[in-house]
Parts: structure tokens; C-alpha cells; sequence
């Protein structure tokens, strides 16, 4: 990014009044006297003065438009050219283009926002209807026919889904104005960044007289309604207010301005229709009534306490935080425009500068210059942010639990990959939550088996839109195989770590059938994977015997942080011993048990905690009653304060990959008995592996299970190093079969600890 950042902000209507086109129109007078030069900031959108500010409408054509056939023919051929184009005309494309940030108000075509992500541009959304633009759009027209409404809603609501899905980040004035999108979009919003730039108008210019230009009192407006006459504006339940309040005092006076479908007229308020300006209108009322059902944050109330005029807000979305911040307003229930009104009247009563007070406020924080200075503010911290920030990489994790995967992938992250951003992709979980804890940016999905691969691969192409990295990272089974099936953006690369093969077809296959089937799908999908990672020196033989996987892969094995021991574990003695894992068939507990047994024997004082839970629980717990032995099933605990209190950990499995428990028992100072298995040796030295079906041996290696020396161990910042060489080696040479070589034959102390 050069030394300007160069901003373009979409609108399709730049003109006076509300929504995104009068939204647009104040930040583009203010940001044209404000920007700095390191901002270059600019905006696409027809631009135009004439437009009814009440309403947000342009006015109507006067008389009638001759029909001009080269005219016609003319706007069909652009038509047609913008439609084979993308829908984009080649100016806004060229915009776009040269842009390094490119912010779209209020709903239009998704398209674009998707060219911006292909341009490498960032992109901002900003929604500015009171509720989704679907909804919005069906108040503002309630004569279409059925199906038309519901077809033009369904597709408006797959537009603005895409316009979140693409937007690196959101806007919003404040965070209740929100709310409605959220409700509509929530698991689309989840994990997408938010900004909250309060709004803001220029000054009004009051007219002259002590109500403004109105001053005789058959002009003067009273209690008046501005804005568009729809349910969602609470049209209905002013004019109902204003029924019963006249009722009761038929010297109060109400007015409406505006227009609208729900249109309608009563004895009680005066329609004063549409005005090009409603400022004068509003400068002579008493106050301003806004009694919408569903609120963003409108801009004319802004402006009326900018005049001075107090007002009435509902406690609905953005309305919220107006009250909050202007001290001359009330706030009433939807429901209860009336007894709002009520309360203003009699502060009005105590107080007939009532409304002065919100002056300050708006000069404080509402005007169009203030607006400005943060939407400057927020730029630059993203300027900031993207520049100091590396490439992203994103990790996809398809478990929720916390296991030896989810403990891989939160250690990893916890120390960082020196150089990039990482994101991780999981279903929601302990895993998520711990991630969040430590400050990691997750999202969460339906992602994982109980999701099914095709919702799994809808959630990681959004996630990659969403995050844009350089790589993906799958771990595990279901994320390589959803990785490498799901169509990734041109230049996105492909990187996988193998955590859990078995040299053993039973371990985690029903049948050799099922095992040669999914070896020959691991095969397949290991070629679309730019480099692949090992966890072990044993897993990469594993996947070299029984995938036929061909090219470099990487070993780089789990690290570890060294935790040393605060005494000296005993040696000899009775020792105190200690397995974690899955009470499950391969994990050997029956073989652990007869060891113990034949052990207490010559070690009456000696121990053994079986911790965790499996489906053989109930068999361990009677064959070890049958055996006369006392051994502790305590299901889930801490493993560091397990840990504490052992002087052994026995782990006899039939086969592991690079194993946590193995690595914290070395990095704690505890002796280790583990089965000549898989990785184990390359853990804790060939010498000191035993024979799960060697009885007498295993008895006599937990009697005297020496300590296994710290320089063995990989640690978490070397294994994050290793990665890193990884992803450089792959994107700093797009792909290049050679340097991938050099990259995964270059990972330090990785191959000869694991």
C-alpha cells in the first residue's frame, strides 16, 4: 500500500435528506473539506440536489416524456453491455479497480463488492435501512402481488446475504442499530469485525423569526411527524396518538410531513405533504415525534436538535442511542406514542426552552465534521492494521472438544506464526471458547461430520471470503478432505498437517475395505494440497505405506513448553502411576492393569490412576476387582495437576502420532513407560519403549521408569517456526514444486526430535 490510501465510496444516489443517499451526501461535503492528504477519498453514485429530503424520493417528472426510439435503443445496448460486464458499468469498474479501500452504502448490487475482493481491495458495508433491505422494501411498496413480493424478497435477501459475506468489515452509527440486521444475518455477522462511526448532519440554517419561517399560528406545525407514512416509520401510531391527545385537548396541534403508501387523513393532523426542505417546518414545530417500530439512527432528528427542538424517540434500535445522547428527548414504548408525548408536553410546560438543551450535544458530536473526523480515524487504524498485520493463514478444525488437536491448534496459535495472521475455522465449542479467551479470532459454523460435508464446504468458502488468506490449513480427516474438495479463490493455497494416521488398518477403520477406501481418497486429495506437514516421523512413513502419498512432506513435530519439575521424582520405591487416555480397546488399559497388578505384588505401596472415560470402563473397573488391585477412575481430570502428583505416565497404545501426553510428561520430569508404537520412540528414545504384551517387562520398566532428557523436545516456538517456513516456501514461490522441496526439508529441529 503506497503512502495514500485511496478510498472509494459507493452510493447509487448521492443527494440531500435521509438513508444512504443523504448519508452519503454529508460525508461527501465534510470529507471534501476535511481529508488529509494521505486520504484520497472519493465517490461513485449519481449525485443530485433535487430529491425530496422528507421522504428520500426524487420528485416526479412534469409532463409527459416524448418518446425518443435512438434513445431507447441506446439505453438498451448500455443495458445489455453492463449485463455481459457484471453487471458493473466500466467507469465504477475502473473506481473500484484503482481503489485500496472500497466502501458500499446502503444495499446495491453484491458484484461489486465481490470485483473489490478480486481487485485486492478491502471492502466495507454499511446498511442504512431500519431493518433488512428486504423488509424495507416490502413496507415501501404493499400493493405488489404475492409472488412478486415474495420473489423480490427472496432475492433481496440473497443480495445483502452476499454483501455481508464479501464485507471484510460492517458500519454501523451505534450498536443498537444493528439489531435487526443481526436478527436476520446473525450467523453470516458472526466473526465479521464491526465499526461503530456515529452519524452526523451539517448545521441547519434556521430561517429568520422567533418558530422559523412559520410564525403565524394557522402555520405553525405543532407536534409534528417527518418521514415516510409506513408502518415501520410508526406513521399509524402517531396519527393514533395524535387522535386520542386532541381529543382530550383540542387546542394541541399536529402535523405530518411526508408521503407514503400507508398515507391517510384525520381531523386531527394537518398533512402538510412533501417538501424539498423540511428544515423550516421543523424549526417552527414544538417538537419532533419518531415513533418508528423499527429504527436505525435517522438523520432528522439530528438536525431538529441541531434547531433546538426536543423530541420523542421509541425504544427501538438506533432511537436508543439517540435519546442517550441528546438530554431534550423522551423515550416511550412503541406502543405508548402517546404517553410519550404527554411527558414532553409537560417538560415543554416546566420548561419552554425545552429543546435547547440538545445544541450542545449535536455540537459536540453530531455534526457532519465530527462524522468525518471518525470515519478519518477508522481508515487510518485499518491503514495501520493493515499494514503491520502478515498474511492470513486459516486453520480449519473441524472438533469442538478440547483433545490433542484442539490443544495443537490452541498452542499454536497462543505463540503466533511469526509473520501471519492466523484465523481459525471450528464448530462452535470449548475449542471456540478457549480460543476467544486467548484472543484468537475464530468463526464458528456449521462446520464438522455432524454438519455433513456440503454445508461444511458452504461454510469454509465463506469463511474464505470472509478472511481472504493466503493459505488454508485443514487438521484432521473431514477438514483435508472438505479443503481439497471445496473450490478456493485463484491463488489461496492448500496446506495440510496429518495428525492422526495408524500403522494399523483397526485402529480407526471398521473394516480393511473401509481403510483401503479412504486411502485411496486421502490419495487423491493429498494432490491438491500445495505442502503437507507430519506430526511425526512415523506418520509420514504411515502415509507414504498406506496412501502411496507422493511428493515432500514436512515433519514437524508437536511442541511443548518445558515445565521443570520442583523436586526430583523419585526414583524406585513405589511409584505413583498415571495414564491418560480413551478407555477404548487401543488404547491397552487391560495390559497397563496386568502390569500393575504383577507390580504391587513387589510394591504393595504403589499406585495407578486410570483418568478418562471410554466405553470399556465398566470392564477395566471388574478386571481389576477380579485382579485384588486398587486402581483409581476418576473420568476426566486436569492433566497438569494429575501430572503433579504422579511419578509415572504409562501410555501402552497401539499406535499414536506425536503424543501430547507423552510430550508433557517428558517437559514435566516424570518417568515414561510407552508401547514401541508408532511416534512414541522418537519422543522418549527407542531404549525406553516396551511390549504391551510383555507382562513381567512392563511391570519392571514402571518400577524404574527414568526421565527422558528436555533436549528431546520440540518447542511450541520452533514448531510455529516451522510452519512459517512452510507458508513462506509455498506462497513466496506461488506453488513452485522446488521451493515447496526446500521449504518442508528445512524445518529445523523438527525431524530430529519427532
Amino acid at each position: 500500500m503506497s503512502d495514500v490510501t485511496r478510498v472509494l465510496v459507493v452510493c447509487d444516489l448521492i443527494a440531500p435528506g435521509g438513508g444512504p443517499a443523504g448519508y452519503t451526501w454529508n460525508l461527501r461535503q465534510a470529507l471534501t473539506a476535511l481529508a488529509p492528504p494521505d486520504l484520497d477519498v472519493r465517490f461513485s453514485g449519481i449525485v443530485t440536489v433535487r430529491r425530496n429530503r422528507a421522504t428520500g424520493e426524487r420528485p416526479a417528472r412534469r409532463g409527459r416524456r416524448r418518446s425518443n426510439p435512438r434513445a431507447a435503443l441506446g439505453r438498451l445496448r448500455h443495458r445489455v453491455g453492463v449485463a455481459l460486464k457484471g453487471g458493473i458499468p466500466d467507469p465504477l469498474r475502473g473506481e473500484i479497480a484503482a481503489a485500496d479501500l472500497v466502501i458500499l452504502q446502503g444495499y446495491q448490487d453484491a458484484r461489486r463488492a465481490g470485483l473489490a475482493r478480486r481487485s485486492g481491495a478491502a471492502v466495507w458495508y454499511m446498511p442504512h435501512s431500519p431493518t433488512i433491505a428486504a423488509d424495507e422494501h416490502a413496507a415501501m411498496h404493499p400493493h405488489e402481488s404475492g409472488i412478486r413480493r415474495a420473489l423480490i424478497r427472496r432475492r433481496m435477501i440473497r443480495v445483502e446475504g452476499e454483501l455481508f459475506r464479501a464485507a471484510d468489515a460492517l458500519v454501523f452509527p451505534t450498536p443498537n442499530a444493528e439489531t435487526a440486521y443481526v436478527e436476520a444475518f446473525g450467523e453470516i455477522l458472526a466473526g465479521t469485525p464491526v465499526h461503530h462511526i456515529l452519524s452526523g448532519v451539517p448545521k441547519p440554517r434556521r430561517p429568520p423569526g422567533e418558530h422559523g419561517a412559520a410564525a403565524s399560528s394557522d402555520e405553525d406545525p405543532g407536534i409534528l411527524f417527518v418521514g415516510r407514512y409506513v408502518a415501520d416509520k410508526g406513521y399509524d401510531r402517531f396519527l393514533a396518538a395524535a387522535e386520542a391527545l386532541h381529543a382530550e385537548n383540542p387546542a394541541l396541534r399536529f402535523s405530518t410531513l411526508g408521503a407514503g403508501p400507508s398515507r391517510r387523513s384525520s381531523p386531527a393532523v394537518r398533512d402538510l405533504g412533501w417538501r424539498d426542505d423540511p428544515v423550516p417546518v421543523i424549526a417552527a414545530a414544538q417538537m419532533l415525534v419518531v415513533p418508528n417500530r423499527v429504527a436505525y439512527f435517522d438523520l432528522l432528528p439530528l438536525e431538529a436538535a441541531a434547531l433546538g427542538r426536543g423530541l420523542v424517540f421509541t425504544a427501538v434500535g438506533g432511537g436508543i442511542d439517540q435519546h442517550r445522547l441528546l438530554s431534550d428527548s423522551v423515550l416511550c414504548a412503541p406502543d405508548d406514542v402517546a404517553g410519550g408525548i404527554r411527558r414532553a408536553l409537560s417538560r415543554l410546560a416546566e420548561d419552554p426552552d425545552w429543546g435547547a438543551g440538545n445544541v450542545p450535544a449535536y455540537e459536540r458530536t453530531l455534526t457532519a465534521e465530527a462524522m468525518a473526523e471518525r470515519w478519518i480515524a477508522q481508515v487510518r487504524e485499518w491503514r495501520e492494521g493493515a499494514g503491520s498485520a502478515g498474511p492470513t493463514a486459516l486453520w480449519v478444525v473441524p472438533v469442538a472438544e478440547i483433545g490433542g488437536v484442539a490443544r495443537h491448534v490452541l498452542d499454536a496459535t497462543r505463540v503466533g506464526i511469526p509473520g501471519w495472521t492466523v484465523t481459525v475455522l471450528c464448530p462452535e465449542g470449548p475449542l471456540a471458547t478457549r480460543l476467544r479467551e486467548q484472543g484468537t479470532t475464530v468463526i464458528t459454523g456449521a462446520f464438522g461430520p455432524a454438519a455433513g460435508a456440503v454445508a461444511s464446504g458452504r461454510t469454509l468458502l465463506a469463511a474464505v471470503r470472509r478472511v481472504r488468506p493466503a493459505v488454508v490449513h485443514s487438521h484432521l480427516a473431514f477438514a483435508d478432505i472438505v479443503v481439497a474438495g471445496t473450490p478456493l479463490p485463484r491463488g489461496v493455497r492448500r496446506i495440510t498437517t496429518e495428525h492422526g494416521i495408524a500403522g494399523e488398518d483397526g485402529v480407526y477403520h471398521r473394516s480393511s475395505m473401509q481403510a483401503r477406501g479412504m486411502a485411496l481418497v486421502h490419495r487423491i486429495r493429498l494432490r491438491r494440497f500445495d505442502a503437507v506437514i507430519a506430526v511425526a516421523e512415523a506418520t509420514r512413513t504411515a502415509m507414504r505405506a498406506k496412501w502411496h502419498a507422493r511428493g515432500p512432506i514436512a515433519v514437524i513435530p508437536n511442541g511443548v513448553e518445558v515445565s521443570a519439575p520442583a523436586a526430583l521424582r523419585k526414583q524406585g520405591g513405589a511409584p505413583r502411576i498415571l495414564t491418560l487416555s480413551r478407555l477404548a480397546p487401543e488404547k491397552r488399559i487391560d495390559a497397563l492393569i496386568d502390569a500393575f497388578a504383577a507390580l504391587q505384588a513387589e510394591q504393595p505401596g504403589a499406585t495407578l490412576t486410570v483418568a478418562g472415560e471410554g466405553p470399556l470402563r465398566a470392564e477395566l473397573e471388574a478386571q481389576a476387582a477380579r485382579l485384588g488391585v486398587v486402581v483409581a477412575f476418576p473420568g476426566f481430570v486436569d492433566p497438569e495437576s494429575a501430572m503433579a502428583e504422579a511419578d509415572v505416565i504409562a501410555q501402552l497404545s497401539v499406535w499414536e502420532n506425536c503424543s501430547y501426553t507423552l510430550l508433557d510428561a517428558v517437559a514435566h520430569g516424570l518417568g515414561v513407560v510407552a508401547s514401541a508404537a508408532g511416534g512414541n520412540g522418537e519422543i522418549v528414545g527407542a531404549e525406553r519403549l516396551v511390549d504391551p504384551d510383555d507382562i513381567p517387562a512392563v511391570a519392571a520398566a514402571l518400577l524404574d521408569a527414568p526421565r527422558v532428557p528436555y533436549d528431546r523436545l520440540n518447542s511450541t516456538d520452533e514448531m510455529t517456526a516451522a510452519v512459517a517456513r512452510i507458508y513462506r516456501g509455498v506462497v513466496g514461490n506461488e506453488g513452485n514444486a522446488e521451493a515447496v522441496q526446500r521449504a518442508t526439508t528445512s524445518t529445523g529441529k523438527g525431524e530430529s526430535a519427532c
